[in-house]
């Protein structure tokens, strides 16, 4: 107990690091798996496009990745299911 007691000042800041490590990975993984975010980022792109700011090459880029992550998405939910 007296070791514990001493070495408290030092473990406290470790455990408090981790835990937000934590948080983070999970507000970060939250956030890579939101779907809403991807289909608005496709109609921004979308958008884009019909405006003239991008070609139609960077259009076909953009989305192929946006729907890329759409498949990983879901491939990780079906897996998570079951």
């Amino acid at each position: 107990m007296l070791v514990a007691l001493l070495l408290f000042p030092l473990i406290a800041p470790v455990a408090g690091i981790a835990a937000l490590a934590e948080k983070i990975v999970e507000q970060s993984d939250a956030e890579y798996r939101d779907k809403t975010k991807i289909s608005m980022e496709l109609a921004e792109v979308q958008i884009q496009l019909d405006l003239g700011q991008i070609s139609e090459d960077e259009y076909y880029e953009r989305e192929q990745e946006l729907m890329r992550k759409l498949a990983v998405i879901e491939a990780l939910e079906e897996e998570e299911e079951g």
